[in-house]
């Protein structure tokens, strides 16, 4: 009853339609992520209540997953990473005059799989915590570990990709190091600033590596094609009904169990799950001719699935304080920015914060629903907007967001040098997500890998003669190999087709 009532306050339900307006406004805008609306929404949680910070970007992050819909369906132009099987299905559907079904059917795949994620968040989450709690410093370093690896992996599908992950990752665990030593408190690389005795701020760099790079690329995308907008076609009229939907129940079951699942694995996200689910939908339709001509299935598949990462991806993160994938390092540190540490003892000792969270994005997934419905016209038109009016307003607010966080100018030349270095690390192909996850998860490392070896008095092998954290460093590499192998085979199996066929 208390989360209950916590949970229905006009400030809490406010804020959950906002981030979910926002999110889905940002994740309908071609070439703005999931990531990006989050960003830049947290830079309005500084001065905020816990709860309504939270549900603010929660709303932000489930809108973000379903908004990504629209412009694939419309425009083929996925707006988010986790469309792209959406556009595969959803625009020869719309361009046979059946736009308003294929986006209904993606509202209704979206907030099933949204509310099948919150179920399994409320069973698995306190579960795995109680076995957390008997962990100590050797598994939390191997975790750490599997974090960076699955972030590098995710990016590596070539030995040239797994190197520059690497690269990537040891940077951002490098600065990590700026500030006071977390075991002796010594001072380090802060070159006599007092600004930097705290370290890099998180929530600075997320603002520059995603919000202030993506304007950059943006800007130079405007300066080579020119500011234009899009022609978005009329959403018509859905003829499906929601028991025609629904008669695909099992399908959009079985597509959220396999993105909550996925979700739940770090390094992955709402692009796998999609794929996973819509190949096997694919595979067990009665109707595989469908699929690639605007299939019914495939959209439900791709949606429910992309959606039903958002409670899965929570898990690691309120259990673990292990970030699975980039929304999820950015919601982490919003929590810890709101005095809300994430990890076991949250659940041992602040069961309310847990099930507010839990509570909270069920509700928002409801939200989303009757937003969706209602304004789905105006939604569409986000995609019209000019670069031009977008870009200054961004700008601004994240200028703003930075500022606010100790109110000095220098967390904006922060904000500044980390949106250049994330604009030439995609320039010269460089993933960031790896940068991010060490750089938030750097501490963390740090702190379990020395206190490990100040208990074994020196010897590296104690990561190794504990079974967990052995294990966990053997899924580490894998994690970290596995796109390698994976593409080897198959580039293998296509040779060998080939050469049958000649």
């Amino acid at each position: 009853m208390e989360v209950l009532q916590s949970i229905f306050t006009v400030n809490n339900l406010l804020m959950m339609n906002v981030g979910v307006a926002v999110g889905i406004i940002i994740g309908a805008m071609p070439g703005l992520s999931v990531a990006f609306a989050v960003t830049v929404l947290m830079t309005m949680t500084f001065h905020m209540e816990s709860l309504p910070a939270m549900y603010l970007l929660l709303g932000a992050y489930c809108g973000g997953l379903y908004g990504g819909s629209i412009t694939a369906t419309l425009i083929n132009t996925p707006g988010t990473a986790n469309a792209v099987c959406t556009a595969l299905e959803g625009y020869p559907l719309a361009r046979k005059g059946r736009a308003g079904d294929a986006l209904k059917c993606a509202l209704v795949a979206s907030t099933i799989g949204g509310l099948v994620s919150c179920f399994g968040l409320s069973f698995f989450a306190p579960q795995l915590a109680k076995i957390i709690l008997k962990i100590a410093s050797p598994e939390y370093f191997a975790l750490c570990t599997f974090g960076i690896a699955a972030a590098i992996g995710l990016e590596g599908n070539s030995l040239n990709n797994v190197i520059k992950g690497v690269l990537s990752a040891a940077f951002g665990l490098i600065l990590s190091c700026v500030g006071a030593d977390p075991v002796f408190g010594t001072n380090r690389f802060s070159f006599g600033s007092y600004y930097m005795l705290s370290g890099i701020q998180v929530v600075s760099s997320m603002l520059g590596a995603y919000a202030l790079c993506q304007v950059l690329v943006n800007c130079r995308d405007v300066y080579v094609k020119g500011d234009e907008s899009l022609k978005v076609p009329p959403v018509t009229k859905a003829t499906l009904r929601l028991r025609d939907i629904l008669k695909h129940w099992k399908l959009i079951l079985k597509s959220s169990l396999i993105g909550a699942i996925v979700g739940a694995v770090p390094g992955t996200g709402g692009a796998e799950s999609a794929m996973i689910a819509y190949n096997e939908a694919k595979r067990t339709s009665k109707h595989p001719e469908e699929f690639g001509n605007g299939s019914i299935e495939g959209i439900l598949a791709a949606e429910s699935a992309n959606n039903a990462t958002s409670g899965g991806a929570m898990i690691p993160m309120l259990t673990l304080s292990i970030p699975g994938d980039t929304v999820m390092a950015i919601l982490l540190s919003a929590l810890t920015m709101q005095g809300i540490t994430p990890g076991a003892n949250l659940f041992s000792s602040g069961s309310f914060w847990v099930y507010a969270i839990m509570g909270g994005l069920f509700v928002v997934n409801i939200f989303m629903f009757l937003q969706g419905s209602l304004c789905i016209n105006l939604f569409a038109r986000v995609s019209k907007i000019p670069q031009s009016i977008m870009t200054p307003c961004i700008v601004v607010m994240c200028v703003m967001g930075s500022y606010a966080i100790n109110n000095n100018i220098f967390e904006c030349f922060v904000m500044i040098a980390f949106g250049l270095i994330g604009f030439f690390m995609k320039k010269f192909g460089f993933p960031v997500t790896p940068l991010c996850i060490s750089l938030v998860l750097g501490k963390m490392f740090e702190t379990n890998l020395r206190r490990s070896l100040i208990l074994s008095k020196g010897n590296p092998f104690v990561f190794f003669t504990r079974p967990i954290s052995c294990g966990i460093l053997i899924l580490a590499a894998f994690m970290l190999f596995f796109p390698i192998i994976s593409n080897t085979l198959a580039a293998s199996r296509k040779g060998k087709a080939a050469g049958k066929q000649n």
